[in-house]
């Protein structure tokens, strides 16, 4: 009788990467830039972008990768690409450019690069142009009607949720490591609090003021901290709902500040929106609910509300005061609010509007 093969008592190992290889390969297919040594770094990339830490800190760079830096910088509006090292087109090129490169890569200053080249890749950091008004390198990509650019973009929407990005609306959001699929993506729901905050603005001004908010959103939301927001009708200042907080003694209008820059380009007008834009940054990172308006304009912050004792012991609810400060707000949805917001300190976002 013949004994058991060498595999008798071992563990059987299940490994998802090299489905997710695979379906970076057929998405690099369909960009035109097919290459089994570039689908398995790809791969490796996303995986270590869906929740990347150095020294116990979360980063978010965002990282491009191509055949023509020149092209790149084109197509992505870069400016200044700083050299950083090389190697070949495998996993340990990319560990080593985002040690080197991920740091530098913070906010909307610089974003990391990666070229092919004949004997494997060259990366490094390019600066790009942080001004809330202007699109984003990805922006840029997500607009390029051409899929043959060869280029394509990565960036981590929230933890373990990435964006795979190329030319002519060539798009895969990856979910890794249990990331929850019944949700809608982050960009989306930011799209609709966006919307909601510009619903009311008027149609000369609605899209440029819903990229400011859209843009300083998605900033805030790639923080550890939780967020709450409250927007209301254009016809209120304030809310029967709020008990305590911080309301400003005139609402701070947000567009007529960017119809400002965009009647003058001149300095001053641009560090308004700049700081308008550090403001409401900083609102939204403190505790309670920040309160925005439907025609553009910052209500207040640090607002809290009363939440019914009930609220807790109702079947099917879990989440701690966040989350039922938020169950208060969508309650008011049609009366009081024209939508609710909410990051949860996991990463979870939602927008339900009126």
């Amino acid at each position: 009788m013949t004994g058991p093969g060498p595999e008798a008592g071992s563990p059987l190992i299940l490994s998802f990467r090299h489905l997710l290889t695979e379906s970076v390969s057929a998405f690099l297919d369909e960009a035109d830039m097919t290459c089994p040594q570039t689908a398995d770094a790809l791969s490796e990339l996303l995986v270590t972008l869906s929740r990347y830490r150095e020294e116990g800190a979360l980063l978010f760079p965002t990282a491009f990768l191509g055949d023509d830096l020149g092209a790149m910088m084109e197509l992505l509006g870069g400016h200044d690409p700083i050299p950083l090292g090389s190697g070949p087109r495998n996993r340990a090129t990319i560990q080593r450019a985002l040690k080197q490169c991920a740091p530098l890569g913070q906010g909307r200053w610089w974003a990391l690069y990666l070229v092919r080249e004949p004997a494997g890749l060259t990366y490094g950091i390019f600066r790009t142009d942080p001004f809330p008004l202007a699109e984003t390198p990805l922006e840029r990509l997500r607009h390029a009607p051409d899929r043959g650019a060869r280029v394509v973009g990565v960036l981590q929407l929230a933890d373990n949720i990435i964006e795979l990005r190329g030319g002519g609306g060539l798009c895969r959001h990856v979910y890794l490591s249990g990331a929850r699929i019944d949700l809608e993506p982050p960009s989306v729901v930011l799209d609709a609090l966006a919307s909601a905050v510009t619903e009311q603005v008027l149609p000369s001004s609605r899209e440029y003021a819903r990229g400011f908010f859209r843009r300083v959103l998605f900033e805030v939301m790639q923080s550890s901290h939780g967020t709450l927001v409250a927007v209301l009708p254009r016809e209120r200042a304030g809310s029967a709902l709020f008990v305590d907080g911080i309301l400003l003694p005139r609402p701070m209008d947000v567009v007529a500040m960017l119809d400002r820059h965009h009647a003058t380009q001149d300095g001053s007008a641009a560090s308004a929106v700049r700081a308008a834009a550090q403001l409401l940054r900083g609102m939204m990172a403190t505790d309670g609910i920040t309160v925005l308006r439907a025609d553009g304009c910052i209500l207040g912050y640090n607002v809290f509300v009363r939440h019914p004792e009930t609220l807790a012991r109702q079947p099917g609810f879990f989440g701690g005061a966040r989350r039922r400060t938020f169950e208060v707000l969508c309650a008011a949805l049609g009366n009081e609010l024209a939508a609710a917001f909410i990051r949860s300190q996991d990463g979870d976002v939602a927008c339900r509007r009126a």
